[in-house]
């Protein structure tokens, strides 16, 4: 019965490992493409040609997400990439957004130690505080009218 359990968790996670790599290839491509205004190209991994089969593209894409996971692993402790991993569940987005900047200073060689959870720490404050200027709430309140 164990063995069953794994298998459909092993089936899970492979699928919901799929509905990600679809779901990255529909953001890519309403961005314009990898490469683009979304993320930094990673040397040896240029843009994506356009007369290419849908197998070497979806080659490429993994090559080149492999290549960004490598980087990451290098200048990230194992608390900084549990934190980020955690941050990626809750916004996607702004995840995504970090681990460029790290990719970009890392290619530049701003980076020349690990960054542990505390410096990490301090990077997701100043993202923040660049944001929080621009984010507002409003809230809608529903009105009832009474039938008096």
């Amino acid at each position: 019965q164990r063995a069953s359990e794994r298998l459909a968790t092993m089936s899970d996670d492979a699928e919901l490992q799929a509905i990600r790599a679809r779901r990255m290839a529909e953001l890519r491509a309403q961005a314009g493409g990898a490469g683009g205004p979304q993320g930094p190209t990673i040397p040896g991994l240029g843009a994506q040609g356009g007369g290419q089969d849908p197998a070497e593209q979806e080659e490429k894409k993994r090559e080149m997400e492999e290549r960004r996971n490598q980087i990451l692993r290098s200048i990230l402790t194992s608390e900084a990439k549990s934190r980020l991993a955690n941050i990626a569940l809750v916004k996607p987005e702004k995840a995504r957004q970090i681990e460029d900047m790290l990719i970009m200073n890392a290619q530049r060689g701003a980076i020349r130690e690990q960054i542990d959870e505390g410096h990490l720490k301090q990077l997701l404050e100043e993202i923040s505080e660049k944001t929080r200027a621009t984010s507002k709430v409003t809230y809608q309140r529903k009105r009832f009218d009474e039938d008096d």
